[in-house]
């Protein structure tokens, strides 16, 4: 039995981790999101609230617009907080990213529900859910963050922003919230730590109730809420990553991992691509064929995978089996250079999982390749010295195994992505569009 290192991984760090990644995408939100998570925990202990509720505020205050991130076109996250249906859509498609979680099970709840106006306590009995009046500490706290006007000295704005605070309490805030925000705005360093470089630090400090070590079930499920930041861009790769998962963690099975070991290979499976969400949207989704600057940017993706978990500590190995997804046995690959002796088996098995996953998948250009046609392009793949032989023959010795793991994943998460976007009344503000020609001819890209 291959023995892998099993090293205990923080909910905590996988936050930030995803708090990093969200930063990618567009560190405006990001930034709201952080000053909106300060505020609500604030908020949350000035009112006296469990440590373990003010964590999950500050956590929802995190989050709360993550679903924004999976909305069609990233133009439309100009309006996400301004549209009135792209509101509703992108709290319910934050909902749907996060429920499967357990850990975020309130969280999710808190997020769904951030935007309702409190309508002197109507719109509780209308929701009927338990956590939504808290909902509503995320909803006056990003408001607050929205008021601030970021050119200005903060403590001069401060009586302007409470008296328009308080004008709406009742009608679309709590009153007891507005009271204990009232309390806060009287001091100055609660102001001082919002307009400042270390509100990262104070929001992180907040967060100490999910200080807690993940067991690899968790590890797995909570990977995947990653990978479909990603994959849900697009409903031709919106099970990529879990087909690489699955058939990773069969191919380590084959190769006599660990149980632990196979596991957190699939967690390398859902995690491969996650520096793809540095890319510009109009490089991943064009409709035509890559020039060399564009495909240089595409690059940079499993080197963005790799700062993204490289200060995850305990993930050190799956780190290393993840980013180098596209290193080549002959040291051509990239962005490391690394070639076969450097490459751990692991981002061997990734490698060859990535590619089969991607060819055996329908794309807008060309139907998913079969067994014979497959074999002959893996085949080619290491005669070129791109793919790693042994693992090749691994595969299709038990091809149907393998095949079958694949195909199990892929298909729990095309059952989510359509429940996913279907949660949602106008689905056509949500389904990203695809390209339709391939991206570049020379290189298989996952």
């Amino acid at each position: 039995m291959m023995i892998c290192k099993t090293q205990k991984v923080t909910l905590s760090d996988m936050i930030l981790c995803l708090s990093r990644v969200m930063e990618w995408i567009s560190p405006t939100i990001a930034c709201h999101q952080m000053r909106t998570a300060y505020i609500a925990h604030n908020i949350a202990r000035e009112l006296g609230l469990s440590l373990e509720l003010q964590s999950q505020l500050a956590l929802a205050g995190m989050l709360h617009d993550i679903g924004a991130f999976s909305l069609k076109e990233r133009k439309y996250i100009a309006n996400y907080d301004i549209d009135p249906e792209l509101i509703e859509i992108h709290a319910e498609l934050g909902y749907q990213l996060l429920k499967n979680f357990r850990p975020f099970a309130t969280v999710a709840t808190l997020i769904r529900h951030h935007h309702y106006r409190w309508e002197h306590g109507r719109q509780t009995m209308v929701k009927g859910e338990s956590d939504s009046p808290f909902s509503q500490i995320i909803h006056l706290a990003g408001m607050i963050d929205a008021s601030i006007c970021n050119g200005r000295e903060i403590l001069g704005q401060v009586p302007e922003i409470c008296a328009a605070i308080r004008r709406d309490a009742g009608s679309v805030f709590v009153p007891e919230y507005v009271e204990a925000f009232t309390r806060l705005a009287q001091r100055e360093y609660f102001w001082f730590n919002l307009d400042s470089t270390f509100i990262n630090d104070s929001v992180n400090d907040s967060l100490s109730f999910f200080n807690v070590e993940l067991d690899i079930c968790d590890m797995v499920d909570l990977s995947k809420v990653f990978s479909h930041l990603i994959d849900f861009q697009c409903h031709f790769t919106a099970s990529h990553s879990s087909g690489v998962a699955g058939a990773a963690e069969a191919l380590a099975g084959l190769y006599s991992f660990s149980e632990s070991g196979c596991q957190r290979m699939k967690v390398a499976g859902y995690l491969h691509d996650i520096g793809k969400l540095t890319i510009p949207a109009k490089i991943l989704n064009k409709q035509g064929k890559l020039t060399e600057e564009e495909f240089n940017i595409i690059k940079k993706h499993p080197f963005w995978t790799y700062r993204a978990l490289n200060n995850i500590r305990g993930l050190e190995e799956v780190n290393s089996w993840a980013s180098f997804h596209h290193e080549r046995i002959d040291s051509r690959g990239y962005p490391f250079r690394y070639k076969g002796t450097e490459l751990p088996l692991g981002s061997r098995i990734i490698a060859v999982a990535d590619v089969f996953t991607a060819l055996t998948e329908d794309r807008p250009y060309r139907k998913g390749m079969r067994f014979n046609e497959l074999r002959e392009v893996l085949q080619e793949m290491v005669a070129n010295n791109s793919l790693d032989g042994g693992v090749v023959a691994m595969l299709f010795n038990n091809y149907q195994s393998v095949d079958a793991s694949k195909t199990k994943e892929q298909a729990y998460s095309a059952r989510l992505f359509s429940d996913f976007y279907d949660s949602t009344k106008l689905k056509d503000w949500c389904r990203p569009p695809c390209s339709v020609i391939p991206r570049y001819s020379a290189h298989v890209e996952g």
